[in-house]
């Protein structure tokens, strides 16, 4: 019998209970009770990783049914959800690095499935892989130029403000951005460039 005023025993919530993971992964994908799809676009906006968001989804739907069936029940669930989504991403990183230097050219239908790049930016399908391993391997500040100025649409004049970068340290984060992706847009920076600094 539970002593009056000790902590309550953390429990699985129902959507995480199952006979196998095969049973929580149901569960999880019936109305996505955790808001996985939601928490992992937003994680990879945050972190600037350049992943497709429904490939994250479906990946940390797995990984999250898996550890439900491994784990004792957590006091913060959505820390542990939180957890569990960081370990997709990282996995799948890895697992994009390994795969591009192991077996250049050879691409599953997942890697070459990405809209925003094949659709927005006509990045040609063969070499979604390459450019994302590419650019995910850059340091953080030409990831976050990418997804402030690109992805987010913020004003060159916002993403200074929020630093840490003058004008020339943004154009040349963007810069290093793109190159990755296979645009190399400005060898010879023009003096029409936005990013270029007011007298």
């Amino acid at each position: 019998m539970e002593e009056p005023g000790s902590p309550r025993q953390a429990a699985w919530p129902s959507f995480l209970r199952g006979e196998d993971a095969h049973e929580v992964y149901a569960h999880l994908c019936n109305g996505d009770p955790l808001r996985v799809r939601e928490r992992a676009a937003r994680r990879l906006r945050e972190t600037w990783y350049l992943l497709e968001p429904d490939r994250v989804y479906e990946k940390a739907l797995g990984t999250i049914a898996i550890a439900a069936r491994c784990d004792d029940p957590p006091a913060d669930l959505d820390g542990w959800a939180a957890l569990q989504i960081d370990r997709t991403i990282a996995r799948l990183l890895r697992a994009d690095e390994e795969a591009e230097r192991t077996s250049p050219g050879l691409l599953t239908d997942e890697q070459r499935t990405f809209p925003l790049l094949t659709e927005s930016l006509r990045v040609d399908p063969e070499l979604v892989r390459t450019v994302t391993v590419a650019f995910n391997l850059l340091p953080a500040l030409p990831r976050r130029a990418f997804f402030e100025l690109l992805i987010e649409g913020a004003e060159v004049a916002d993403c200074v403000e929020r630093g840490p970068w003058d004008h020339d340290g943004l154009y040349a984060a963007i810069h290093t951005a793109l190159a990755a992706l296979g645009f190399d847009l400005f060898a010879e920076r023009p003096s029409s460039f936005p990013f270029q600094k007011q007298p």
